[in-house]
């Protein structure tokens, strides 16, 4: 930990590489690629108190910081509802369709298609990140990483659809161990109580490279983050002691039939 605060205080971002499954040399030789390593997920109170404790909270307490940023958030999405794109000053804010269409004259289905917000950065952002130093901190690491998610009912990868088939590709994915915390999560952003996990067997195919599934017909309609916890090392023989887990950095949705 002291570690990590001290990147963060330093301007360092701590990276982990991970082998490529997809992709090596043309020698044969092995190639990896880089993740930032998400220290903890922050919520809007928590930036808020990071204002009051450095000062740049304008005379505004936590609670009215956290208010005024809700409200800033309705009007904006409001407007990108209404067919906008807003610059927040981070980044370029506008909507984004998904699932493809079978004609051009096809209707909007709420089945086959899905809206969600599309989030570009601007030259501000870039410039500050591009001064970061990197830091690997991992290296080959055999802990489990999730690089892509497929629901094959929507054909993309932004919604999931309760009863229809999910794929999930990336590297030591494999649910293995006598743990009982061992599983694929469908963790709720909004309702922990509402996450469902899904054990080994129940897996349409539990490899190390991919996990195929149903997906829970028990999801309720909101925001839902995918994590891995396992025990794999590798071997089918061998677990590891201590579970390891990945969340994937991508939000679904699920709504209601």
């Amino acid at each position: 930990m002291a570690a990590q605060e001290a990147d963060y205080k330093s301007g360092s971002l701590p990276v982990a590489l991970y082998p490529n499954a997809m992709r090596r040399e043309a020698d044969g030789k092995q190639t990896f690629f880089a993740r930032p390593i998400i220290r903890e997920h922050l919520s809007m109170d928590d930036i808020a108190s990071d204002m009051v404790v450095e000062g740049v909270n304008g005379g505004m307490s936590r609670e009215q910081i956290v208010s005024t940023w809700k409200s800033i958030n309705c009007a904006v999405l409001d407007r990108v509802a209404n067919s906008c794109s807003v610059d927040t000053g981070l980044c370029l804010c506008s909507t984004k369709i998904s699932g493809t269409f079978a004609t051009d004259s096809e209707a909007f289905s709420r089945e086959r298609h899905g809206i969600d917000m599309a989030f570009r950065t601007n030259s501000y952002v870039r410039d500050k990140l591009a001064g970061l130093n990197v830091v690997i901190r991992q290296g080959n690491s055999i802990k489990p990483q999730i690089s892509g998610v497929r629901d094959l009912e929507l054909g993309g990868c932004e919604k999931l659809t309760p009863g229809g088939f999910l794929e999930v590709t990336g590297s030591n994915l494999a649910l293995f161990g006598k743990d009982e915390v061992v599983g694929l999560y469908f963790e709720n952003e909004d309702d922990p109580s509402k996450t469902v996990v899904l054990k080994a067997e129940k897996m349409g195919m539990n490899s190390p490279s991919k996990l195929a599934c149903v997906v829970p017909a028990t999801l309720t309609p909101g925001s839902y983050r995918l994590k891995v916890v396992t025990q794999f090392t590798r071997s089918t023989k061998v677990q590891r002691k201590e579970p390891q887990s990945f969340t994937y950095d991508r939000t679904f949705t699920v709504t209601s039939a």
